[in-house]
């Protein structure tokens, strides 16, 4: 019997009887997709392995997972756990040797190390504590699972606290920035999926997966879907490479999946943006998709590297500044969008389901800076009412 991984597991008994039990037993875990144990204390890089070779594989069989995240899962248990805790037995983990993993996660050198600029001294960049709180949160749900699967008794990782790993707060345009940037994007051909982000709120690859008939114009509605994204495929073993292919995956979430209002300012645009690409088509002497709303000169998907090129490019025409030295992002577009919402009086309710968060703590934890200009004016309401109050 081979495994997933290529293995081949025995059994052994002095006990012919005993030894197929074993074999029976071990035969039943390969069927039930569970970790497998042939007597010896399973160690936590064979459970990993495992993990990642069968049960994840399920869920995402099962559609309980996009391969992307099984792969992202792999990744990080190649790079940040197995070395640190991979020879430690299942039953043998406790809190305190995870406290010590975390916490030489938190001084380990990112493998991406800023270039010094000129006359500067160059300094180590250290893991994100995002991305050591994405560990802890990949080796608390394998232990879930183990513990689902009676390998040991209880989760040690639910008694560690990483690091919060808190996204950084998006940036939003000002109206001045928005004039520059879209002046410089005049004649662009890129203009138009920019407007369309901004306008709708939608995420880069959500963008980029828009087909035509996804769009009722004459109706100002769109269908969000998929999102378009460049999905990562497995190591190869002998070159060490990965090859990755640009795929159209599963929204992030169900409300992700949503007819949204189209503008009608956006709805004019796109019908002549439709017009000019129609002509670009029949020009054209190869056209490979033409259902895609934002496609390449030939009709085929844009690559998101691509549009995160010729958005640098845009935004350094536009002499749009850098803010902590980060640049503007695409992404940065959506958080304009729910901005500027708030700004005309929109509740964050309503701005949750422009973004199409499925939970409403989402956008407030997102968007914390609206909520406390919300909390503001109903403070300075309250302010005139007891001001009122104390006149009389």
């Amino acid at each position: 019997m081979v495994l997933p991984d290529g293995s081949r597991p025995t059994v052994s008994s002095k006990n012919k009887k005993k030894a197929q039990e074993k074999w029976k037993e071990l035969k039943r875990q390969v069927e039930d997709g569970a970790p497998i144990t042939t007597g010896r204390t399973t160690s936590l890089e064979q459970f990993l392995r495992q993990w990642i070779e069968v049960t994840l594989k399920q869920r995402v069989a099962a559609g309980k997972m996009t391969e992307s995240t099984r792969i992202s899962y792999a990744d990080h248990i190649r790079l940040h756990i197995v070395p640190a805790l991979g020879n430690y037995a299942l039953p043998k983990l406790t809190p305190a040797i995870l406290r010590g993993w975390i916490l030489k996660l938190q001084q380990k050198p990112s493998a991406r190390q800023p270039k010094p600029k000129e006359g500067e001294q160059p300094r180590v960049a250290l893991l994100s504590d995002r991305t050591v709180n994405y560990c802890h949160a990949i080796l608390r749900t394998a232990l879930n699972s183990a513990m689902r699967d009676e390998l040991i008794p209880r989760n040690v990782a639910e008694l560690v606290e990483p690091p919060s790993g808190k996204s950084k707060r998006g940036r939003a345009l000002t109206t001045e920035e928005a004039e520059r940037l879209f002046t410089a994007a005049a004649g662009d051909r890129w203009a138009v999926l920019w407007m369309t982000i901004l306008a709708l709120g939608l995420r880069r690859g959500e963008a980029l997966a828009i087909r035509w008939e996804h769009l009722d114009l004459d109706a100002g509605l769109l269908l969000v879907g998929p999102s378009l994204q460049r999905v990562r495929g497995e190591v190869n073993e002998h070159t060490g490479r990965r090859r990755g292919k640009l795929a159209v995956v599963k929204s992030k979430t169900e409300s992700s999946d949503a007819p949204v209002a189209v503008p009608e300012a956006l709805s004019k645009i796109l019908k002549a943006y439709r017009r000019e690409q129609t002509a670009e088509r029949l020009a054209a002497k190869v056209w490979a998709d033409p259902g895609l709303v934002f496609a390449t000169s030939v009709g085929t998907p844009i690559e998101p590297r691509n549009a995160n090129r010729a958005w640098n490019a845009l935004c350094d025409r536009a002499e749009i500044e850098r803010v902590n030295d980060q640049r503007l992002r695409i992404h940065d577009l959506r958080h304009t969008c729910a901005t500027w919402l708030h700004k005309q009086g929109n509740d964050m309710k309503t701005i949750q389901g422009a973004l199409r968060h499925s939970r409403l703590a989402t956008t407030s934890d997102i968007y914390t800076h609206l909520t406390v200009d919300v909390q503001r004016r109903a403070a300075d309401s309250m302010d005139v009412a007891l001001s009122a109050l104390n006149s009389m």
